[in-house]
């Protein structure tokens, strides 16, 4: 179940480009479906070396924004060994969705506080009597 996958660092144009430094963004390509991340990051085109997905140049800006580009080329690939190890099936949208942190499923107090409320409402007459439930519903209804 090893699903190969690629990373490309392009410069991509604005709409209303005219001149200076265009955003920089990264492509995932697996199985030839492409997704696109913005790395929020920019670069003058004179500078960037598309051959090598890199900036050229030995200044200390370009060797930041280079450190920068490889550790995200990392992030990319722990991910994809972590759903290799979970066995999940990898396409460049779930990869995209872990390395925003979109697939995560966030849990609200209040959401979670009503269905313990249903287990205990489940749960009266086994071991636990109306008051019980009563207190847990008013103090729902107070932060509603």
């Amino acid at each position: 179940m090893c699903t190969n996958y690629s990373i490309l660092f392009y410069l991509k144009k604005p709409k209303n480009y005219i001149s200076g430094p265009k955003p920089i963004y990264m492509r995932i390509i697996v199985d030839g479906l492409p997704c696109e991340i913005s790395t929020g990051r920019d670069c003058d085109p004179s500078k960037w070396n598309s051959k090598a997905n890199r900036v050229s140049g030995t200044r200390e800006e370009s060797k930041l924004l280079n450190n920068y580009l490889e550790t995200l080329e990392h992030k990319i690939a722990d991910i994809h060994l972590q759903f290799l190890k979970e066995g999940v099936d990898v396409t460049a949208e779930s990869l995209k969705k872990r390395f925003q942190g979109k697939d995560i499923t966030k849990h609200f107090l209040l959401v979670e506080f009503s269905e313990h409320n249903k287990k205990m409402k489940a749960l009266i007459g086994n071991g636990y009597k109306p008051n019980t439930l009563k207190g847990y519903r008013t103090f729902n209804e107070v932060f509603n």
